[in-house]
């Protein structure tokens, strides 16, 4: 999912290489319609809270079991040393992600980034999702 325009979406997929199929699992949302009724956090604070020094500490010195240390964090940074894609509303530019699992109009999973950086364990929520299917 992200913020902005279907255009703007294809080139953040051709930026990062998405291919074989990810064209249909990626949405755009031009009005930020969806972003806005999930009350994602935000603002500068998000910047500088202190998630966001643990979650790099951790990813530097491998003091968890879901990132591959200093690696993965510059394998990740990499990529976006070309892109600049601004957000279509302003008060987005500091606006967090998240992840979520829905079946229908249920919610089964919801984690809001606290701060950049500080995402959801990616095992869990693929596990999660998996699990929905077999329900």
């Amino acid at each position: 999912m992200s913020i902005g325009k279907p255009e703007i979406g294809r080139q953040l997929m051709q930026h990062l290489d998405v291919t074989d199929g990810g064209k249909d699992w990626f949405f755009c949302d031009p009005d930020s319609a969806l972003y806005d009724a999930l009350g994602l956090n935000s603002g500068i604070g998000t910047l500088v809270a202190p998630e966001t020094a643990y979650t790099f500490r951790d990813r530097i010195f491998r003091m968890n079991e879901r990132t591959d240390g200093l690696k993965d964090l510059l394998s990740v940074l990499a990529k976006w040393k070309d892109a600049v894609y601004l957000p279509p509303k302003q008060q987005q530019a500091f606006q967090q992600g998240g992840t979520f699992i829905f079946k229908g109009f249920d919610t089964l999973y919801a984690h809001y980034d606290a701060s950049t950086g500080a995402h959801v364990q990616v095992d869990k929520a693929v596990q999660l999702a998996l699990a929905a299917t077999r329900d």
